[in-house]
């Protein structure tokens, strides 16, 4: 009488590893695109809390505030109140003038070279995304 082992053979054992080789490497791809659109999204919508906070201070200055925000830090202190929640993102937001009476606030990775910009008209636009 012949008794068979109950173990995996060695083929069957590396198709097993092979599998879930594969399956880890679409994982840790399909992960890297969705950190980098939730990173888009994250700062989608802090320049869209800009652009409340710059209508705000329209309203209460008259001007929208562009020449003291040109700086993240002083974003911050005149858009938020010194409330900073801008510091611990991927993208660095900057003010800048545009016209007369305008204003664009940019979102800028550097890693990726993603740029994101909103207008005082709330149009959205982005390169290299």
């Amino acid at each position: 009488m012949r008794h068979h082992s109950q173990g995996f053979t060695l083929i069957e054992l590396l198709v097993v590893v092979a599998i879930i080789g594969i399956l880890s490497a679409v994982g840790v791809v399909s992960y890297g695109g969705y950190k980098a659109s939730a990173e888009k999204k994250q700062a989608e919508i802090t320049l869209n809390s800009i652009y409340l906070a710059e209508q705000e201070y329209k309203s209460n200055n008259g001007e929208y505030c562009t020449n003291d925000c040109n700086t993240q830090d002083n974003t911050i202190t005149e858009l938020f109140d010194g409330v900073d929640n801008l510091s611990g993102q991927k993208f660095e937001y900057k003010i800048k003038p545009k016209g007369s009476d305008g204003f664009s606030a940019i979102a800028y990775n550097q890693n990726s070279r993603c740029k994101l910009i909103l207008d005082e008209k709330n149009k959205l636009s982005e390169s290299n995304c």
